[in-house]
């Protein structure tokens, strides 16, 4: 019989423990439609995507393009409860295969304050 992982299940455990006590913010799970816009040769590109994960500095989601690290681009997303759509610009912090980390760019305090509220509705990640 082979054991499924190398690590002890506790050191899995502790591994991910130590990540998520580093982070600035807390992440929560979500469930939103996306929209990423990024400028290219043609004009400006727009491709749909999920958000899995929000947190008051950024998002996780699933993106049907790839885009690479360092990229900048406008995320558009409907926040429940929140009237306008909220636009907000970010760039990709890490990329594997279709799932991205975006981190928000200047974002305005007003939005800010409308992701923090919809956050403390959500379980978290």
């Amino acid at each position: 019989m082979v054991a499924k992982h190398s690590k002890p299940e506790s050191a899995w455990n502790a591994q991910r423990m130590h990540k998520s006590s580093t982070r600035r913010f807390a992440r929560y799970r979500t469930e939103l439609p996306l929209i990423v816009k990024v400028l290219g040769k043609d004009g400006y590109l727009r491709v749909h995507g999920r958000c899995f994960e929000l947190a008051e500095n950024g998002l996780g989601a699933v993106i049907t393009s790839e885009f690479s690290a360092g990229e900048m681009v406008s995320l558009e997303l409907s926040i429940p409860d929140v009237v306008e759509m909220q636009v907000l610009r970010a760039v990709v912090r890490h990329r594997m295969g279709f799932l991205h980390g975006f981190e928000f760019v200047g974002i305005l305090p007003e939005q800010r304050e409308h992701i923090k509220a919809y956050c403390r509705t959500l379980p978290p990640a």
